[in-house]
């Protein structure tokens, strides 16, 4: 026995509760139902042993699992049989378990599942309920408790990812007798507050970290379902870990599996939305650009062919055609006409050289007669002595008698 006097140390003073725990609680068996059940890399299972009125911490070593008939898992009633102690380096108490045996689902767990069978058929779960969540938030309100590490967990991814997006929080507890009820207050004083005006919050979210199912109880409140159906403003349900489901998760129009993947899913990326901007910018001036060039050429082509069936350029044109069919009737009548003068000149040649003055150029007359005939005197029978003929000369003319005229060829004179 210590003195009264005497002062522990806190590792004393735990080594000393294990020494007298595992003393008088060398072996027991302990009916329960896990929950919390966890597996580190180590192979060791860790759960919480509970029943309506109390939970003992549950550590199962990896030798021992080889001997269970299947994977133990959240909400399965069974027996554990092992020794109590106290982990000393955190103070707790805890059955070291060398075995357990299933008896079935816990009454937690089935309370659980008959509920949410019974919410489901009532259609309070149907996707085409769900109502669509803003892609860009401008206000979200988180329904949780302003000091808890989830809060904090949210408000910093979202002022990572979207720092202009309002935060606010609603103040309500997230675990014990009263929470279901400030929950479900808080989600229907938000939707009083937005019906006036007084609010412009577009998301509202239930947060909370991760605990065991005892923990998490409010969130299974069939109420709190209720109120996240009746909410005008869209509920996100971002409660626990990822492996933690409640009733206000099928509840809620959007379920997170924690509350930084919350912020992640209802906040866009500001570095990212920047980056596809300057893409889409681009990609814009790089459209605009080709449609320009298209319209440019286009308008080009159409101005190119209302020229030329403009009344000027068609007036154009046949001044063109007009001057070169003149120009081309001045070539065709300048050899026409030289033409023409080259047979003129022909012509004249040959009449210049039958031409009875070319003759009388040559030494020789022309004898016609005077009688008012004109007619050449070609034959010597053509006149009578005494008669008056006319004699063209070269030059000039000449009025002779006729003296005699033979006959040729019959020597008859006349």
């Amino acid at each position: 026995m210590h003195s009264s006097q005497h002062v522990f140390s806190v590792a004393e003073l735990a080594a000393a509760a294990r020494n007298v725990l595992e003393g008088c609680f060398a072996f027991v068996s302990v009916a329960g139902e896990i929950s919390s059940l966890r597996q580190p890399v180590s192979g060791h299972l860790y759960f919480t042993l509970k029943d309506e009125d109390a939970q003992l911490k549950t550590v199962l070593f990896r030798m021992q699992r080889r001997f269970l008939e299947r994977q133990p898992k959240d909400g399965d009633q069974v027996i554990c049989r092992g020794r109590l102690s106290v982990y000393e380096q955190r103070g707790d108490c805890q059955l070291v378990a060398d075995g357990l045996e299933f008896l079935g689902a816990g009454s937690l767990h089935l309370a659980f599942e008959r509920l949410k069978r019974q919410l489901a058929k009532e259609g309070l779960f149907d996707e085409d309920k769900k109502r669509p969540l803003p892609s860009f938030p401008c206000h979200i309100t988180l329904v949780t408790s302003p000091s808890g590490a989830a809060a904090h967990d949210f408000i910093r991814v979202a002022n990572d990812r979207c720092p202009q997006t309002q935060i606010s929080i609603y103040p309500a507890s997230v675990q014990g007798v009263k929470a279901a009820a400030e929950l479900r207050e808080a989600i229907a004083e938000i939707n009083r507050q937005a019906e006036l005006g007084r609010t412009d919050t577009e998301i509202i979210v239930l947060c909370r970290g991760g605990g065991s199912a005892e923990d998490l109880a409010a969130f299974n409140d069939e109420r709190l379902a209720r109120a996240v159906r009746q909410s005008a403003i869209p509920v996100v349900s971002a409660v626990g870990h990822e492996i933690d489901f409640t009733i206000a998760d099928f509840a809620a129009d959007l379920r997170a599996p924690t509350p930084s993947a919350a912020a992640e899913m209802l906040l866009p990326d500001n570095t990212a939305l920047a980056g596809q901007t300057r893409e889409l910018a681009r990609r814009l001036c790089q459209s605009m650009n080709a449609v320009l060039t298209a319209k440019e050429l286009r308008l080009a082509n159409a101005g190119h062919r209302l020229r030329q069936k403009s009344p000027a350029q068609i007036l154009y044109l046949h001044q063109q055609k007009t001057a070169e069919l003149e120009r081309r009737l001045a070539q065709a009548v300048w050899r026409l006409i030289n033409e023409k003068e080259q047979h003129v000149a022909q012509a004249a040649e040959l009449l210049n050289a039958v031409s009875p003055l070319a003759t009388l150029a040559r030494g020789y007359a022309v004898a016609r007669k005077k009688n008012g005939e004109a007619a050449v005197i070609t034959e010597a029978a053509q006149v009578r002595p005494g008669e008056k003929i006319e004699v063209l000369l070269r030059q000039g003319r000449l009025i002779c008698a006729v003296m005699e005229a033979t006959i040729a060829n019959r020597g008859e004179t006349v």
